[in-house]
């Protein structure tokens, strides 16, 4: 214990026994000396490696940020070169006819239902059918830019039959539009209508 109690901290049984002059002849030396010696050894090489290291991450976060911005600095240069059209307008530069849009939906709807037969099980499927040749016709015939087609068809009877269709949008009355066409024969008749609705 007494032996604990005088052991100054930081000493320790290896650089004791490098100390000690049993059987070599040399001179006695502090072993409080030595481990001083010891410790400011490894302070030094800690501190050298740290710096090393330091230095190493400073240069290469260093190119990585020159890289970076290398890189983006080309990009935006690229970006800068290319001629970048404004794709937002207002207004159509065409405004959407629906006069003309008419005329279209009269010719398939007639050609289509001229000597056709009222069906209830059938109607169903016929009034999607001419809602798409509506829509497909217009679009292919009647080429207006940046115009959204919606297009719907009611089918019934003509015998004891009485229907009102009504419908509500908000929209811009400059640049949208719509068009109906009725048709009528001896056994059905046909209501479509068509929105136009422009996209700026």
């Amino acid at each position: 214990m007494e032996t604990e109690k005088q052991r100054k901290p930081g000493s320790c049984d290896a650089v004791k026994s490098v100390c000690s002059t049993a059987g070599t002849g040399a001179k006695p030396r502090d072993p409080q000396r030595l481990y001083t010696a010891n410790v400011a050894k490894k302070e030094s090489h800690r501190k050298r490696g740290k710096d090393t290291w330091t230095a190493k991450s400073r240069e290469l976060s260093g190119q990585n940020v020159r890289t970076i911005n290398s890189k983006s600095v080309a990009a935006n240069k690229l970006l800068y070169k290319k001629n970048v059209d404004n794709c937002y307008q207002p207004q159509p530069e065409k405004t959407f006819s629906a006069e003309e849009a008419r005329q279209v939906m009269k010719a398939v709807i007639e050609e289509r239902l001229r000597n056709a037969e009222y069906d209830g099980n059938a109607c169903s499927a016929l009034a999607r059918e001419l809602a798409d040749c509506v829509k497909h016709a217009v679009k292919e015939l009647l080429f207006f830019e940046r115009y959204k087609i919606i297009c719907f068809v009611v089918l019934g009877p003509v015998k004891q039959s009485d229907l009102c269709c009504c419908s509500r949008s908000v929209w811009c009355p400059s640049a949208d539009t719509y068009a109906e066409y009725c048709f009528k024969n001896h056994s059905l008749f046909a209501l479509c209508v068509l929105y136009a609705v422009y996209s700026e």
